[in-house]
C-alpha cells in the first residue's frame, strides 16, 4: 500500500493574497462598537447610538461575502467531483470548533460567577440552552439569565442559524446552476429572497412578537437576496471592470441609499437594504482585491479574528454590565476595553481553536490555497 503524501501549505504570504479577512473583522468590529454604544450608553470617536456616519450593515456585509466564497466553495467540491460531505465538512470545521468552545466556556463561567447555580445547570432552561447552543441554534433566552448583563447572554448569535441553514442550501444551489444554468439560478434566489425579506418585514422585521415571523428571520430567507448578490458578484468579478473610481461611486451610492433607509420605519429598512447590497457588494469585493497591502499584512500576522469577535464581544459587554466595571469608564475608553478584551479571546479562539481545525479540510477555495 502506497501513501500519498499530502502536499505542504503554501507560504503564509501566498494563502492571503486578498483583503478579506480583514474586510470581515472590520465588519465584526462594527458590529461590536454599536452593540457597546447601545448597551453600555457609550460613545465611540465620533459616533454616538442612533447617530449617522457609521457603517450598519456589517451583518450584511458578512452575508454578501459569505454568499460569494461560500459558494465557490460549494462549486469547487461539485467541480473536483468530490461528495457534498467534504463541503459540508469543510463548513463544520468553520464554525463547529469556535462555538463548541464558546459555550463550554460561557457554562464554566456561569458557574463560576455565580449567575447559573449548580442546580440550576441540571434544569430544563439550562439543558434547553445548552441543546439549542449544541444544535447550532442559539437562538433561546430563557428567563435563568436575566440577572447577566441585558438579560441575554449572547443575542448576536442569531445569525449562526441562518449561515447554517444557508450552507445547507447551498448544494442544491449549484446543482440548479448547473442545471438551467448560473444566471437562472441567481434570479431564482435573488427572488425567493427578496419575498423573504418583505414577508418578514410585514410581520414586523426584526422586532416581531409573531412566532412564525421570530422562526422566519432565523433562518436564510428573509436575507437569501443578500447572499445571491454576493454569489453574483462574486463569481462575476473576474469580469467586472474594476477601477476605483468606480468603487468610490459605489460607496457615495450606498451612503445616499443608507441616508435614505435611516429615514423609513425600522422594519422596512432592510428591504431597502437590498437596493443598496449591490453597490456595497461591489464596493467590498473591490476593497477585496484591490485594498492597501498593510490589510493584508494585519491579519496575516494576526489570523482571521472575525468570526471570534462577532462571537465573543456580547458576552464581554454583558460581563462589563453585570460586574459594574461598565460605570467606572465613559465612552471611547470603555469601548476600547471592549473591543481589547474581546481582540483577545478572538485571538485566542482562532489560534487555539479556530486554525488547528481549518488545517483538517481536504480542500479550499482560497486564493492561492492548496487543495489536499
Amino acid at each position: 500500500m502506497t501513501l500519498t503524501a499530502r502536499p505542504s501549505a503554501p507560504p503564509r504570504t501566498a494563502r492571503r493574497q486578498n483583503c478579506f479577512d480583514a474586510l470581515r473583522l472590520a465588519a465584526a468590529g462594527c458590529v461590536l462598537v454599536q452593540h457597546a454604544s447601545t448597551h453600555l450608553g457609550a460613545g465611540f470617536l465620533w459616533y454616538r447610538h442612533g447617530g449617522a456616519l457609521w457603517f450598519f450593515d456589517g451583518v450584511v456585509a458578512f452575508f454578501i461575502l459569505s454568499g460569494g466564497m461560500v459558494y465557490a466553495s460549494a462549486e469547487r467540491c461539485r467541480r473536483e467531483g468530490r461528495p457534498a460531505r467534504e463541503y459540508l465538512r469543510n463548513r463544520f470545521l468553520r464554525i463547529v470548533p469556535a462555538l463548541y468552545l464558546y459555550f463550554a466556556v460561557m457554562s464554566a463561567a456561569l458557574v463560576a460567577l455565580g449567575i447559573v447555580s449548580l442546580t440550576a445547570v441540571g434544569g430544563t432552561p439550562f439543558l434547553a440552552w445548552a441543546a439549542s447552543n449544541l444544535a447550532l441554534v442559539p437562538v433561546y433566552h430563557p428567563a435563568l439569565f436575566h440577572g447577566f448583563g441585558v438579560g441575554v447572554v449572547n443575542g448576536s448569535l442569531w445569525t449562526i442559524p441562518v449561515e447554517v441553514t444557508f450552507y445547507l442550501l447551498l448544494p442544491a444551489l449549484v446543482w440548479l446552476a448547473h442545471r438551467a444554468g448560473f444566471r437562472a439560478m441567481v434570479a431564482v434566489a435573488f427572488t425567493l429572497g427578496l419575498a423573504g425579506t418583505v414577508l418578514h418585514a410585514a410581520l414586523g422585521g426584526p422586532a416581531t412578537e409573531v412566532l412564525g415571523g421570530k422562526l422566519l428571520g432565523v433562518t436564510f430567507w428573509p436575507w437569501l437576496a443578500f447572499f445571491a448578490i454576493g454569489i453574483a458578484v462574486g463569481r462575476a468579478w473576474p469580469r467586472l471592470p474594476q477601477h476605483w473610481a468606480l468603487a468610490a461611486g459605489c460607496a457615495l451610492l450606498y451612503a445616499a441609499g443608507t441616508a435614505l433607509r435611516l429615514q423609513v420605519d425600522a422594519d422596512w429598512s432592510m428591504v431597502m437594504a437590498v437596493a443598496t447590497a449591490l453597490p456595497l457588494a461591489y464596493l467590498l469585493f473591490w476593497v477585496g482585491h484591490h485594498g492597501p497591502v498593510v490589510l493584508r499584512r494585519s491579519t496575516e500576522r494576526l489570523g482571521d479574528l472575525s468570526f471570534g469577535v462577532y462571537i465573543w464581544h456580547m458576552p464581554v459587554i454583558n460581563l462589563l454590565l453585570w460586574s459594574g466595571l461598565a460605570g467606572r469608564l465613559r465612552d471611547t475608553a470603555l469601548v476600547t476595553v471592549v473591543i481589547v478584551v474581546t481582540g483577545l479571546l478572538a485571538y485566542a479562539s482562532w489560534h487555539l481553536v479556530e486554525k488547528p481545525a481549518l488545517r483538517l479540510k481536504r480542500y479550499t477555495s482560497r486564493p492561492g490555497a492548496l487543495a489536499g
